[in-house]
């Protein structure tokens, strides 16, 4: 099985948060926390939303995440969340989906639904 439910909002809502989530889950922080933070970097930047791309960028470069374990090649077949974790039994990722972003840890996807079929463009090695 490559899909477990998880859902670290503190309220247990689900909604659409997948970068807090996915930073949650892979880091074992607090979703607050990691709130927070996105929020304080969308203010740094001037962006509209904690969620634009160039805000979570931003997160994982701070961080100094591993940009380059996996990254989707233009032409050729790309893989799905359940070939990387087959591909991918142990270590934490974050995995940049088609308009998602998700938790990968030991082989398994971390969300509050099955993005396993969607297709991978790249993956953060969560140092």
């Amino acid at each position: 099985m490559s899909y477990k439910f998880m859902n670290p909002h503190p309220d247990g809502c689900r909604v659409g948060d997948c970068v807090k989530r996915a930073f949650t889950l892979a880091t074992g922080e607090d979703y607050r926390e990691i709130s927070r933070q996105l929020n304080r970097i969308k203010r740094e930047l001037g962006a509209s939303a904690y969620n634009d791309d160039e805000v979570w960028w931003e997160f994982v470069n701070r961080r100094g995440w591993v940009s380059k374990t996996y990254q989707a090649v233009k032409g050729q077949r790309r893989m799905n969340g359940e070939r990387f974790c087959e591909s991918h039994p142990t270590g934490t990722y974050v995995l940049v989906m088609a308009g998602h972003l998700v938790c990968c840890k030991d082989g398994v996807i971390l969300d509050t639904w099955d993005s396993s079929g969607k297709c991978v463009y790249r993956s953060l090695k969560v140092a």
